[in-house]
């Protein structure tokens, strides 16, 4: 389907099995892609509470990325996990990406474990030459 995911969904939810995972990538090429993710995961959960939804974004150095994980929170979803990779240390405003995030609703019981046990591993593995050393941080309710 070739057509705006957020305002697709509408469509797709709740899906005929009642069980799903569905996974949000937006661009953030605009500001107020923050905003219209956090209002499209509000609307998701009301009309699908027990789907399983995946939210890539940005760690930058700008305001509407930097509120962006609170929003998330304050969304009430009643399980939650909040998954930072920091690569390096901002910059400054403008200073390009730092990092990526993930905010998963509903995650697998397992999920927060497995993460980790691979925590070190994986900030070793992309540590960056000249770079603060990588730290991924878990935070769940």
């Amino acid at each position: 389907i070739e057509e705006d995911g957020l305002a697709g969904r509408k469509a797709l939810l709740p899906p005929k099995p009642r069980r799903a995972l569905v996974m949000i990538d937006p661009s953030y090429e605009r500001k107020e892609e923050y905003g219209a993710v956090a209002g499209a995961l509000a609307d998701a959960l009301t009309r699908f509470a027990s789907g399983v939804y995946l939210l890539w974004y940005p760690l930058l150095a700008q305001h509407e990325s930097r509120r962006l994980p609170e929003r998330l929170i304050a969304l009430g979803a009643e399980r939650w996990l909040q998954v930072e990779l920091h690569l390096r240390e901002p910059a400054g405003p403008g200073a390009g990406r730092r990092g990526s995030g993930m905010h998963v609703i509903n995650p697998p019981y397992t999920l927060t474990a497995e993460l980790a046990s691979c925590r070190d591993t994986l900030c070793e593995a992309l540590a960056l030459p000249a770079a603060a050393t990588p730290r991924l941080d878990i935070r769940s309710g």
